[in-house]
Order: structure tokens, then C-alpha cells, then sequence
């Protein structure tokens, strides 16, 4: 365990994760001109800034993205050194885990290995995370735009033009399709409006049928 014991809540919690990561920013300048890679070269461990930057990549494939279990025997592996424990246990006592303290995750599974996060690794997780959130999200939000379109030209299919053209209508049916797991076919689409609006019958805010 590390020696730091104040409390640190970690900004993404359990499940935040980064499967398809691939690439992180690396401030050049800021590393350059850190307090770590000085320490480093002053202590002659320049090889502590290749295991760093060997757990900084690791981290960010960990649940949550940027943390690292507070394991020895994970970290040996995380970090290169596979089953010579005693060489990972000195690289510790060096700097090689410069920076990285315990952090409390939120919806952490009862048993849970403790977690070490870094301060600036948590920001590079923590804005990666959210970029992927907003992909999924833009590509959700365009899957559901043609889900609509199809359901629309299906609704013209069984000619039900006017209620394709009521966006409300179309908005109920593609959720239930999706909650009933079904494809967007003629069939389906008829049998979700009878389900939903009862026999295709919409009402207009001017009290007409449809």
C-alpha cells in the first residue's frame, strides 16, 4: 500500500473505462520540465521514467481509465517486469510510481483491489472519456435518426403518409420496437402502431383523426 492516506476521490468511477485506447497526449514540455524527470536524473533512475511511462499507458486501459490496482504483483506485470517481483518491488522504492497516490472509486465492487491514481493522468483519462462518451452519443443519436427515417417510409409502405409526417407517433414506435427488440419491418411497424395508438389512429391538437 502507499504511504499517502488523505481521502481522493477519483473523477470517473467503476465501469469508466477506455477499451479502445490507443493514444494519450504527452506534454513534452511539462514532462521535460517536471519535478519527476529531474528527481530521476539527480538520483541516477532514468530507467523509473521508462517504467512510469509504461504504467502511464497501462493505466489508461484500467477500470477506471487512468488508475492502477495497488498490487504489487499486477503492477510487476503492468509495468514490464512479469514474474521478477524483487525488481519491480525496487523500481517502487524508486520513482517509478512518482505522483500516483490512493483514490477512492466510486461504485467500486465490495473487495475491490485499492486503486492508485495520478493527478494529471486523472484529467487525460477524465477528457478521453468524455470525447468517447460524445462519439457514442453522436452515433446513437444519428442510428435513432435512421431508425425514424425507416420507420416513416415503412408507415408510407402501409399507407399511413399522414401519420409518418407526426413526429410523436414515429417517436413511440421506434421505442417500442427497441424496448420489444424487433426489427423495423412493415409488419412491425403496423403492429407497434395498433399497440401504441390504437388501430393507427392519431389525434391532432385540432381533435382530427388520422
Amino acid at each position: 500500500m502507499t504511504d499517502v492516506v488523505e481521502f481522493w476521490a477519483y473523477p470517473l468511477q467503476h465501469g469508466d473505462r477506455l477499451p479502445n485506447f490507443d493514444w494519450m497526449p504527452l506534454y513534452g514540455e511539462q514532462l521535460l520540465s517536471s519535478r519527476f524527470v529531474a528527481k530521476a536524473i539527480q538520483a541516477n533512475r532514468r530507467q523509473d521514467i521508462g517504467t512510469a511511462l509504461l504504467l502511464w499507458c497501462a493505466a489508461m486501459k484500467q477500470n477506471p481509465a487512468g488508475t492502477l490496482p495497488d498490487d504489487d504483483v499486477e503492477l510487476a506485470r503492468l509495468a514490464g517486469f512479469g514474474a521478477d517481483l524483487e525488481g519491480w518491488i525496487e523500481a517502487r522504492g524508486g520513482l517509478a510510481l512518482y505522483g500516483w497516490r490512493s483514490t477512492h472509486i466510486d461504485e467500486a465492487p465490495v473487495g475491490a483491489v485499492a486503486r492508485l491514481g495520478h493527478p494529471l493522468l486523472s484529467e487525460i483519462a477524465e477528457a478521453q472519456f468524455r470525447r468517447k462518451r460524445g462519439r457514442e452519443r453522436s452515433r446513437e443519436v444519428a442510428q435513432q435518426g435512421m431508425q425514424k427515417s425507416r420507420i416513416r417510409a415503412k408507415l408510407r409502405e402501409i399507407k399511413h403518409a399522414k401519420m409518418a409526417d407526426n413526429s410523436q407517433a414515429v417517436d413511440q414506435i421506434a421505442e417500442w420496437l427497441r424496448e420489444n427488440d424487433l426489427y423495423i419491418t412493415a409488419d412491425n411497424v403496423r403492429v407497434a402502431a395498433e399497440e401504441i395508438m390504437g388501430s393507427l389512429r392519431v389525434v391532432h391538437m385540432a381533435g382530427r383523426e388520422v
